[in-house]
């Protein structure tokens, strides 16, 4: 879920707009998310699809066994779906949250900084065939360009570049030659 959603996001999940679909599917809305219409604050919708293979890694059954746990049925109305566990009248702060993605997914994937979810994800997602639109749409980013220069990590990672700058034609001089003796 966390994948295309900026911390702030996550944070901003009403509980009360999740849901399950018929057809198996998790929606819920992001309220008052950064980007603006017209300046107005939006409610975002998403739609989350349950895992195809592994029901272990499926965010649908995970928000069902967050939604069946006995201890959070006391929910007041309105509250967050990332709450404390600890005070579940209480919601995650999306700095909590943030951390919480770096220390647990971020630092097992890379050792680089400044590195988001929403980047790994969305070059992840490019490497699995998922087209740039999808990817741009998912991430509501304002364009093609931005997901480009700022997000996708790996757009040279399956560049040859060894056959691509060096040909067979090129002629090569030895440096040790071009010098001779320095007396």
């Amino acid at each position: 879920m966390a994948a295309f959603l900026r911390p702030s996001d996550l944070a901003r999940i009403p509980f009360g707009s999740c849901s399950i679909t018929n057809n198996g599917c998790l929606y819920f809305e992001v309220v008052a998310p950064k980007e603006t219409r017209g300046k107005r604050r939006i409610i975002k919708p998403f739609t989350v699809h349950p895992h195809a293979s592994d029901i272990e890694l499926s965010p649908v059954q995970c928000f069902k066994a967050l939604q069946d746990h006995p201890a959070l049925a006391s929910r007041p109305s309105g509250s967050q779906l990332f709450v404390k566990s600890n005070l579940i009248n209480q919601p995650l702060s999306s700095s909590t949250i943030s951390s919480w993605l770096h220390e647990e997914f971020i630092q097992l994937c890379t050792s680089e900084s400044n590195v988001s979810v929403r980047s790994l994800a969305s070059s992840r997602a490019s490497d699995s065939g998922i087209s740039r639109d999808n990817i741009v749409a998912l991430g509501n980013w304002a364009s093609s360009e931005t997901f480009v220069r700022h997000y996708q990590r790996n757009q040279m990672a399956h560049v040859d570049f060894t056959s691509t700058v060096l040909s067979s034609q090129d002629e090569f001089f030895d440096a040790n030659d071009s010098f001779g003796t320095l007396d």
